[in-house]
């Protein structure tokens, strides 16, 4: 495999020994792949579009506020050389809500950031620019939520419906405008989960409101299907239970359906986790990951659907206690299922990989890296391509940059959690 740093007599570790006697495990891996962002780099992003390319996004810090926003594509074996969408020192930069990109038969299609705007410290906007052809600059950015409230826009999931338009969902607090502290249970204030389609040339269609209250601050995901698009996000009622629900954008409509519950965790909670599902979908088989603490127990779970998304059979526990959620999902052609995970180890949190089998059983789990838990570490980011898994997370210490590595099939078979 070119360009695979992969060392089979033994794990190799750096370790960092603190005063209590932990052992702090640092990088260097079994499963090592060069990675294409320096140090400096954090929160990755990664995107597999259907030629099966992937794609890879990140922030680069450059000095005290500046980021570039940067990217690379995945081809035989190893990372291209990065690309730039923007430099500037008005990103809004944070662990759970960062930039993406995407692309449509082998080519990159769109770019997404967020823009700090006056109002206050999670007063910002979405920004969504497509590459220039022939170029290497990219186009203006266009703003898809059309209100200009100093509040929160962001935790966006789009996917390409053709090479010149997308369709993305996102996050839109223009009804929490001027909301108080004491105002956070008033239902009328709440964040909404709103979509549009933007094109190559700057026209927002179909603005849809899909859900009028969801949680404040949990990542989403939007997945093509063969009739259109599945999105997937954490709801938030009156009650404050907060579970999964799932919505069906149909394309020749350009409609949501009526949004509903992946599975009733009912898990009650008065603030939002910040811990987002996950989808993939082959054709009718449809499967969404997870993270709940319902009755205060940690677990990460994966359920599957026969029929489209439609209805979902019983949940499959992937992992208990140790779990801190931030799940990552892929599906083979054979059914297949990989939920990666993060664990954690007092201060230190694992990057795992599960593997379950097409009859819902979970085989074998694989270790592929080390970081923190904390917030810092941000997501760990998964896609499946034909010589395995290809992992990329955010390492903190000793100092902060993003790791890629490539778990084979095979690993499966031979390691256990």
């Amino acid at each position: 495999m070119k360009l695979l740093l992969h060392i089979s007599a033994a794990i190799l570790f750096l370790f960092m020994i603190s005063c209590n006697g932990d052992q702090l495990q640092q990088p260097v891996y079994e499963y090592a792949l060069t990675s294409p962002a320096e140090t400096g780099s954090r929160y990755p992003y990664m995107h597999q579009d259907e030629s099966g390319k992937i794609y890879m996004s990140w922030l680069m810090g450059i000095e005290e506020d500046m980021f570039a926003f940067q990217y690379s594509t995945y081809n035989d074996g190893g990372w291209t050389r990065p690309g730039t969408v923007k430099v500037g020192t008005d990103f809004f930069v944070n662990w759970a809500d960062f930039p993406s990109i995407t692309g449509f038969d082998g080519e990159v299609t769109a770019a997404h950031w967020l823009k700090k705007v006056e109002g206050g410290p999670y007063a910002y906007h979405v920004q969504v620019a497509f590459p220039q052809e022939d170029s290497n600059r990219w186009g203006d950015a266009i703003t898809p939520h059309m209100d200009n409230t100093p509040t929160e826009h962001g935790f966006v999931s789009m996917r390409p419906i053709d090479e010149n338009r997308i369709l993305a969902i996102w996050l839109d607090g223009r009804d929490t405008d001027g909301r108080a502290d004491d105002e956070y249970e008033d239902m009328n204030k709440s964040m909404t989960l709103r979509s549009a389609e933007i094109t190559r040339d700057g026209e927002i269609l179909r603005s849809r409101l899909i859900d009028d209250s969801v949680c404040d601050c949990c990542p989403t995901d939007l997945v093509r299907t063969e009739d259109g698009y599945l999105a997937v996000y954490r709801n938030r009622t009156e009650d404050e239970i907060r579970d999964i629900y799932i919505s069906r954008y149909t394309l020749e409509t350009g409609e949501w359906s009526e949004p509903k519950a992946v599975h009733d965790d009912q898990w009650k909670i008065g603030a939002c986790p910040v811990n987002g599902p996950k989808i993939v979908a082959d054709g009718d088989q449809v499967a969404v990951a997870w993270y709940t603490m319902e009755e205060n127990e940690s677990r990460t779970y994966l359920i599957r659907s026969d029929d489209g998304g439609e209805t979902f059979g019983e949940p499959i526990l992937i992992a208990g206690d140790r779990s801190t959620g931030r799940v990552d999902l892929a599906m083979l052609e054979n059914g297949t299922l990989y939920v990666s995970w993060l664990r954690h180890r007092g201060d230190v949190g694992d990057v795992v990989a599960s593997e379950v089998d097409p009859d819902g059983n979970v085989k074998n789990s694989v270790t592929v890296g080390v970081t923190s838990p904390s917030r810092s570490s941000g997501f760990p980011q998964m896609e499946a391509f034909d010589d395995g898994l290809l992992f990329a997370w955010t390492q903190t210490d000793p100092f902060i940059r993003i790791r890629t590595a490539v778990v084979p099939y095979e690993s499966f078979e031979e390691q256990e959690l």
